[in-house]
């Protein structure tokens, strides 16, 4: 990898809240601003220049800030704007259409991913297998899925709205947890089967079925009491020091069957070119009882902070920080490149 001799402008949310949530909410927020120096530093060790740019939720200053931006790629980092998360899809959009060329997934990508039911529909007809699952908007709806299901907002990320209790066991536990869902998120809720078994997080880097799959992680519930379900919650990814926190270890996946990691490969790729993800992401699965693998969530630009997970598959793959967020750099610039020649 040769010396990477470009202007980039490292752009990224400065919010104070999600839209919806409490205070503790505000910490997976608020997360993307060191994530951003982090990234800013590693451009600059593969020879960059660099500039970091604060994305505030004005809609005229955020056009003021593209319209001057004079640079040969946006490593883009919004992730919501105004604490909306849906807006991180609308600002891809106001860069794709600048002209400017930008780190990541397009807008399509990002909503379609955000949006977990339409998420779920998208993959299901791409013949990727995900849980059985129904949308509460108000609480009182048919619902149809088996138990136990976790209940989860429709359109947040970095496992907000995720808790002990978003495990339920029966309709008028799931409906209870739905409307504090409603409420509180200011959103429908998703119930879904709850796949009681390993999960795995698979990165990629590339665009579609080809993309390279770094080194798997697993998610190692080994510390969880039998009462506690095992999940990924939001304090166990933001609440440093909670219990969850204290219990939730994640790594490199452990002894996999070799049909077991085909089937987890097949899965990841075919979620990825369905979703149509390109330069990096992560796609998270369980396996069931029977070895049966489920794809429960697939994250477009994820968190690209050295200690996040991504950072660290790539590392097991080989990797430095600084070389990971070159490459993704490099795909974007391959990108604009082709679209000239194409032009």
């Amino acid at each position: 990898m040769g010396a990477l001799s470009v202007r980039v402008a490292v752009v990224f949310n400065r919010d104070e809240a999600l839209l919806g949530g409490g205070v503790e909410d505000a910490i997976a927020v608020q997360a993307v601003v060191a994530c951003a120096s982090a990234v800013a530093e590693s451009l600059r060790a593969s020879g960059a220049s660099v500039e970091r740019i604060a994305i505030r939720p004005e809609p005229r200053e955020i056009l003021r800030v593209l319209a001057n931006l004079d640079v040969d790629l946006v490593f883009n980092l919004v992730e919501s704007i105004g604490g909306d998360p849906r807006l991180e899809a609308a600002f891809a959009g106001a860069l794709e259409l600048s002209g400017l060329a930008f780190t990541g997934s397009d807008p399509r990508a990002l909503g379609v991913s955000l949006d977990k039911p339409l998420s779920r529909v998208v993959l299901a007809a791409a013949g990727v297998t995900v849980p059985r699952g129904a949308t509460l908007a108000r609480g009182d709806e048919p619902l149809d899925v088996p138990f136990p299901a976790i209940v989860k907002p429709t359109r947040e990320d970095a496992s907000h709205g995720i808790d002990g209790a978003s495990v339920v066991r029966d309709v008028a536990a799931a409906r209870a947890r739905a409307r504090f869902v409603i409420e509180r998120y200011r959103q429908p809720a998703l119930v879904e089967e709850f796949v009681d078994g390993r999960e795995f997080n698979v990165a990629l880097i590339g665009e579609g079925a080809g993309a390279e799959l770094l080194s798997f992680g697993e998610i190692d519930f080994a510390n969880f009491p039998a009462d506690v379900p095992r999940i990924v919650t939001y304090a166990g990814k933001w609440i440093e020091g909670s219990d969850d926190w204290n219990r939730t270890l994640s790594g490199a996946a452990k002894l996999l069957a070799a049909a077991e990691r085909a089937e987890l490969e097949r899965l990841a790729r075919g979620a990825w070119a369905a979703i149509g993800g390109r330069d990096y992401g992560r796609v998270d699965l369980r396996l069931d009882a029977r070895g049966r693998a489920f794809v429960i969530d697939v994250n477009p630009n994820p968190d690209l902070s050295p200690d996040a997970g991504f950072a660290l598959a790539a590392q097991r793959s080989g990797r430095t920080h600084a070389q990971l967020v070159a490459r993704i750099a490099e795909l974007a610039l391959e990108r604009r490149a082709a679209r000239t020649r194409g032009a």
